[in-house]
């Protein structure tokens, strides 16, 4: 089926609030139950207050398609921030939620960002779904607004559903405009998006936590990786830890020479190499060092 994209333009970006979601049940009391005894709507098998057939949202169902896609991007910080960052929540088609995990507080800390993931259920890509269209996601939504903020990142949301690419971005969001310069309606709408993105913050609420499976570590079969040619090894110093140069191995396919832009390596070939790394290992292939920007390839993401 072709997509047809519709984009949502602006000027954007972050900042996530937590908020908690408080739902009430069905206090429907039938002749034969006690008095306070609260009994599940007729299409809530759980008891949870949770919509069982929520409205039926067509959806890619490809294990490299994107369903959704939350991330944060831009804003001030060194190239390699920009190139790792990884999505705080991407849902692939085939039913998997990838989520930023947390990085070890170390340095230098590891080379690869942290990535887990867990499988999601039908229904709760349907309730996922549902939230993003009682949020007003299904339509374009102009953000902008003069806040006056400098290097904030954009909140970034793509949503494919119904044959349509839906794609908002908000730059510096949740971030309040100065006295005088707030946008009645403009500030509706990205209140109304950061107000969905806080309640993505608690998926298991969002969702339903029985449609959710066990996290674990991320295991692709591809990495994506960008090579910059280091002149001296020293000028990476931090303090008194200096960088390791370490060889970049002889069976890869792709020589770090070709990787000035971005390229897919196998896992099989980098895996070991890339995850034993950390943020001040260095690589020499064929007697030139080099700086490797690595990360783990995900659903819809190419070079």
């Amino acid at each position: 089926m072709s997509m047809q994209r519709r984009y949502a333009p602006a000027v954007f970006a972050t900042a996530l609030m937590a908020l908690a979601m408080v739902s009430c049940g069905d206090d429907t009391v039938d002749e034969g139950a006690s008095p306070t005894e609260t009994l599940p709507s007729p299409t809530d098998s759980t008891g949870d207050g949770k919509d069982e057939t929520p409205q039926e949202y067509d959806h890619p169902n490809g294990a490299d398609n994107v369903v959704f896609e939350y991330s944060e991007v831009g804003g001030f910080g060194p190239r390699s921030l920009s190139f790792q960052n990884p999505p705080v929540v991407l849902v692939s088609g085939d039913g998997r939620v990838f989520t930023a995990g947390a990085q070890i507080a170390i340095f230098p800390g590891p080379m690869l960002p942290a990535i887990q993931v867990q499988t999601i259920t039908e229904l709760g890509i349907q309730r996922l779904l549902a939230a993003a269209d009682d949020a007003g996601l299904f339509a374009e939504v102009d953000y902008s607004q003069d806040l006056n903020v400098a290097d904030a990142s954009t909140a970034l949301v793509t949503i494919n559903v119904d044959g349509n690419t839906w794609v908002h971005e908000a730059y510096a969001l949740g971030i309040g405009a100065g006295p005088g310069q707030a946008d009645t309606d403009v500030a509706e709408e990205r209140e109304a998006l950061n107000s969905f993105l806080a309640q993505l913050g608690d998926l298991a609420s969002l969702v339903g936590a029985d449609e959710l499976g066990p996290t674990k570590v991320f295991e692709p079969t591809e990495y994506l990786i960008e090579a910059l040619v280091v002149d001296n090894p020293l000028d990476y110093s931090n303090g008194d830890i200096e960088p390791t140069v370490v060889d970049w191995p002889a069976g890869v396919t792709v020589r770090l020479a070709d990787a000035a832009s971005c390229v897919p390596v196998p896992a099989t070939e980098v895996g070991e190499v890339l995850e034993s790394a950390n943020q001040l290992t260095l690589f020499s292939d064929e007697g030139v060092n080099y700086q490797v920007l690595a990360k783990q390839k995900l659903p819809g993401a190419t070079c």
